[in-house]
């Protein structure tokens, strides 16, 4: 009686075991990281500028300084060009580099890259810039993200205003367009060379090269037999496409 008590207790216990749901593995969260080309920066001086015409008042993110606009040049369009997103913070190469000193002295704008802290929620959508101006004052400007596809736009306001509820070019709202880069992708090719046409692998070889291919190794088939010789050599190359 007692060893039928036991069992029917264990199969209560497996059978509760058996009909649990599996819990589902957790989605990774989103991430921001990744190399981008920053397209364009949509700033409310550059917008009032474009209404106006002629020269008008550029201020960055978040507040702070506020420079020359002259010709179409601004210090929110020099930013544009190779951005790169790490875990916590973005950096904009941008093309100040290639302006003289007197014009970046104009527009307020610094020759290095331009680095600013961030955070993220994947979760809201959201995120906290945080910028230090060349006089090392230090400002958090609140903000929101859209991807679409390949596309990332980061909405931010002023430093010390409320987040803006959408990605729109609106009020006092800075937007950023990014395209991610695609990931580099590697190539392989293989170039057999046959005992007495080493003229055509040679040519071969010479026209993969240019294409930016380089040898990886080598490989020799066995021989038929212990009388024979290899006849064939393989020539393994590859190459990084980005």
């Amino acid at each position: 009686m007692r060893a039928l008590c036991s069992l029917t207790t264990a199969l209560v216990v497996f059978t509760a075991s058996a009909g649990a749901a599996p819990v589902p593995a957790e989605k990774p969260a989103p991430s921001l990281e990744g190399k981008y080309t920053l397209l364009s920066v949509s700033s409310p001086a550059d917008r009032a500028g474009a209404a106006g015409g002629g020269f008008g008042a550029v201020a960055p993110p978040g507040g702070g300084a506020v420079v020359v606009r002259a010709a179409g040049l601004t210090a929110s369009s020099l930013l544009a060009g190779p951005a790169t997103f790490t875990k916590n913070e973005i950096s904009l190469e941008g093309r100040a580099g290639t302006l003289p000193p007197t014009t970046l002295a104009m527009l307020g704008a610094s020759a290095g890259p331009t680095t600013m802290e961030y955070t993220f929620d994947a979760d809201k959508r959201t995120i906290d810039i945080e910028t230090v101006s060349l006089r090392g004052k230090k400002t958090k400007a609140l903000g929101v993200v859209e991807v679409i596809g390949d596309r990332l736009i980061v909405a931010v306001g002023r430093d010390g205003d409320e987040r803006p509820k959408n990605t729109d070019e609106a009020g006092d709202v800075t937007v950023y367009y990014f395209r991610k880069v695609p990931a580099p992708r590697t190539e392989f090719r293989i170039v057999a060379m046959t005992v007495g046409k080493e003229g055509d692998a040679e040519k071969e070889l010479n026209r993969l090269a240019k294409d930016g291919f380089e040898l990886v190794s080598t490989t020799t088939p066995a021989a038929a037999d212990a009388k024979s010789a290899p006849t064939t050599v393989h020539f393994v190359l590859k190459r990084v496409v980005k």
